[in-house]
């Protein structure tokens, strides 16, 4: 953990992976982050491969520097527990459905109401004063709705989802950023705040940013959609020996390209007359290096062409070369270790370089409910107290080492 976040402690009622991915954000730089989890645990402890069923690699890749606390939260019991522990945080974040939430009366102003200089982070699919506001969403529900898909089917033919958790991750980020100006506004006030990260508007903000285009004035002066990265010949480009990734991108970058390979035809003509004219016609561009000129050399020659020109392109990797790729070995991004109870395992460290800040040795991905009676205690709970939650079935006991 760095020094960082030192002495924040964040009560995270994630599931799945939106908010456990910004948690565990903050964990890796030094927050105290409890999990709190039901008795059967967060779902996505079950989805994708594991050794056992309660602990994929899916989950154990987004839960790490946290400690788990299994709690009935329909409970009153369960419920007084948690409040009791959000008394003495600093942020409080969950990805629930606003209605859910309500139902255990976890609202910002039930929890306000026992911690004011709470930060309180509410993660869901929509923003709440719109006709949305009560409708699931998830990864795939966004991507479609927030108009990600069709960008990608405008190039690849029909509405095309990314083959990752864009939307979860991308507004895990923002999650995070928010917690964190939460955070600073609570330690230079004293004051709390009720902050809320919709996935909906946060990943049209994301496509729209360079796709409102000639809609960015009023009246528009021309269509939505950024011509350059619309471009269906942008994209990975055939070679004689595979493909290869350019980054033909400036207007000096294509007077260099095309007088190195002989194509004054163009360097002179209309396409190139000057950068605007360019930029109008960059379909065409990419269209004569991807179908006309780069599958003329190997992957290699072009890179070491394109090098020499100063001109940035990049080997289209395969996901099984990554770990094995000699810059993430060097800079050491894949880390291996033993989980107590799960074996040998590997994970992405957390991807900054720090200097300058004291790191100590991390957590691991906890078991359910591992750290219970652990946590309460140290949120003032007495141990015949704490039994007595265990014997009722309001705190978990999870398998792992230091459960209730």
């Amino acid at each position: 953990m760095h020094e960082f976040l030192e002495n924040v402690r964040v009560i995270e009622l994630g599931h799945i992976l939106m908010a456990p991915y910004a948690t565990q954000f903050l964990g890796d730089m030094g927050a105290d982050v409890i999990k709190v989890e039901s008795l059967d645990g967060d779902y996505y402890r079950g989805l994708g491969l594991g050794r056992e069923p309660d602990m994929t690699a899916q989950w154990m890749a987004v839960n790490r520097n946290k400690r788990s606390v299994a709690l009935d939260l329909k409970s009153p019991e369960g419920r007084e527990t948690l409040l009791r522990m959000i008394e003495q945080a600093d942020i409080m974040v969950h990805n629930m459905r606003p209605k859910a939430i309500g139902r255990l009366g976890l609202d910002y102003d039930s929890v306000r109401a026992r911690n004011p200089r709470l930060v309180y982070c509410a993660a869901m699919g929509f923003g709440q004063d719109g006709p949305y506001a009560d409708f699931p969403a998830f990864d795939d529900i966004i991507q479609a709705w927030s108009g990600l898909a069709d960008v990608n089917g405008r190039m690849t033919g029909k509405p095309t989802f990314v083959p990752v958790a864009i939307a979860d991750k991308i507004v895990g980020l923002m999650l995070g950023q928010a917690m964190l100006a939460g955070l600073h506004r609570q330690r230079a006030t004293g004051k709390g705040c009720y902050v809320e990260t919709p996935m909906f508007e946060a990943m049209v903000s994301v496509v729209l940013n360079q796709h409102l285009n000639g809609h960015g004035f009023r009246p528009p002066i021309d269509g939505l959609g950024y011509k350059r990265v619309m471009s269906r010949f942008r994209q990975p480009s055939p070679t004689s020996d595979g493909h290869i990734v350019h980054g033909i991108y400036k207007y000096d970058h294509w007077q260099r390209f095309l007088a190195e390979v002989g194509r004054h035809d163009v360097l002179d003509g209309p396409l190139m007359r000057d950068p605007h004219a360019m930029a109008l016609n960059i379909t065409g561009l990419y269209e004569l290096a991807a179908t006309e000129i780069l599958p003329t050399r190997t992957t290699e020659e072009w890179r070491a062409l394109l090098d020499r020109l100063d001109i940035p392109s990049a080997p289209v990797l395969t996901m099984d070369e990554l770990e094995d790729d000699p810059h993430l070995k060097a800079v050491g991004l894949f880390e291996d270790y033993e989980h107590p109870t799960r074996g040998p395992m590997r994970h992405v460290r957390l991807p900054f370089n720090v200097r300058d800040v004291r790191r100590g040795n991390d957590r691991y991905p906890p078991e359910l409910g591992e750290h219970g009676a652990e946590v309460l205690a140290e949120f003032g709970f007495d141990q015949a107290a704490i039994d007595e939650l265990g014997a009722s079935g309001v705190l978990g006991r999870g398998p792992g080492r230091g459960a209730a």
